[in-house]
């Protein structure tokens, strides 16, 4: 069910008729916002993380018809959600399903729907406390009929309780045993020391970059924590997963969410990929599109491009090669349509990413490793970095490489 690490929020124009549950909810440990409903008091950017959503249907609007009622609530709902809502349920403060099925409506017409709702009389001050606590329970029932929408509160509890856990232990080490400067102090050369094993250097940046490494270190151990959380922690078993095969659409974008960062800094790093245009690249790309299907009908389509392979230790200690220009280590590939060519691994020269989604196409990444060659850049020469593969894949694919380039025949070479 719910817990601290979740967004729920409340919408209603009198507060004395909401304040009963809003007193269940911090008595269960459940933070929320509560707001009402006017224009001038509704957020300025979007909520991230909202899961659930109280909502008034009057919250001013006496008087209107049901379509201007509807539009109106559908307005805030936007507000509070966003445009790229993640998974939320409403609960309705009425039995008048016109307005809730135009509420409904508006929303889908927006791709913000809530994946559930429910429609109950709101609890009034003449209510007992029993009245909540059926309430919350009939909520959690319904949760647990929307299959997976229980199992993402559950995953986003396994995290919160995570974070918490490892925050205390990590910063319980060095407890404000005089006053807050000492233990402010002790709590920042414990970053200072985690930046600096990051990187392998002797001395720190003064800069932002020494928080990052700091973190980025925080975060490596903060992994195994997460992971032992989800293997000791008791979890209700209510809904069997299923085997239904996803459409073509719905595996890219998924592989899109969880192998590909759209949003890389445009720095060389590990994983980022650019595309090559180079009038120097032709050959390479046409031998590389012989080697994997001749048969493409569309080749003006396949794009050759780049993915920076040298190690992240080196780019972070500065261990490449460097004098005027920096020297990085580039492994190619080709992005292929998937309509174009649906290529199967060959053998070890090669590595085929699962298809993704990108520009509103599917399409297929692949690399071979007979490509790997070295590229001097100077900082105004870097190119643009569309899109960058993840770390855990990236690792991946440098270390197949890396056996590939160490087997007999290729080291004798």
């Amino acid at each position: 069910m719910f817990s601290e690490s979740q967004q729920v929020v409340v919408i209603d124009d009198d507060y004395d008729e909401i304040k009963q549950l809003l007193a269940a909810l911090w008595q269960k440990g459940i933070p929320y916002i509560y707001l009402d409903g006017q224009q001038d008091n509704l957020p300025q950017k979007p909520f991230s993380g909202v899961r659930l959503l109280f909502l008034d249907i009057v919250i001013g609007l006496e008087g209107s018809s049901d379509k201007n009622t509807a539009s109106s609530l559908a307005n805030v709902v936007s507000k509070i959600i966003g445009p790229n809502p993640g998974p939320y349920f409403i609960v309705f403060w009425t039995k008048h399903n016109t307005i809730i099925d135009e509420v409904l409506r508006y929303l889908k017409s927006g791709n913000m729907a809530p994946v559930g709702y429910s429609n109950l009389d709101k609890p009034t001050n003449h209510d007992n406390g029993t009245t909540i606590s059926e309430l919350m329970e009939r909520l959690e029932e319904r949760f647990l009929h929307l299959d997976a929408f229980d199992y993402l509160l559950n995953w986003e509890s396994l995290i919160g309780k995570a974070v918490h856990n490892f925050s205390a232990s990590l910063f319980s080490i060095n407890s404000p045993v005089e006053d807050n400067a000492t233990w402010s102090k002790r709590i920042k050369s414990l970053l200072g020391t985690l930046a600096l094993s990051n990187t392998e250097k002797s001395d720190l940046e003064n800069t932002v970059e020494d928080i990052k490494n700091a973190f980025l270190n925080l975060t490596d151990s903060f992994k195994d924590s997460l992971q032992q959380i989800i293997k000791t922690e008791k979890l209700n078993y209510n809904n069997p997963l299923s085997k239904e095969q996803l459409s073509p659409n719905q595996k890219a974008k998924i592989n899109s969410s969880l192998f590909i960062d759209f949003n890389p800094a445009n720095i060389p790093a590990l994983g980022n990929v650019f595309f090559s245009k180079h009038a120097s690249d032709v050959h390479l790309r046409e031998s590389l599109i012989n080697y994997i299907s001749p048969k493409i009908d569309k080749p003006d389509e396949v794009i050759l491009i780049g993915m920076i392979i040298t190690p992240s230790c080196d780019l972070v200690n500065k261990k490449y090669l460097h004098n005027e220009k920096d020297c990085f280590r580039i492994l190619y590939g080709l992005l292929i349509p998937v309509n174009e060519c649906k290529y199967k691994r060959k053998g070890d020269a090669d590595f085929v990413m699962r298809s993704f989604w990108y520009k509103e196409k599917i399409y297929q990444l692949i690399f071979h490793f007979g490509s790997l060659t070295s590229l001097w850049w100077k900082k105004d020469e870097i190119p643009e970095f569309k899109f960058a593969i993840k770390e855990h894949l990236a690792f991946d694919i440098q270390s197949k490489m890396a056996n590939h380039a160490n087997r007999l025949g290729n080291s004798m070479l």
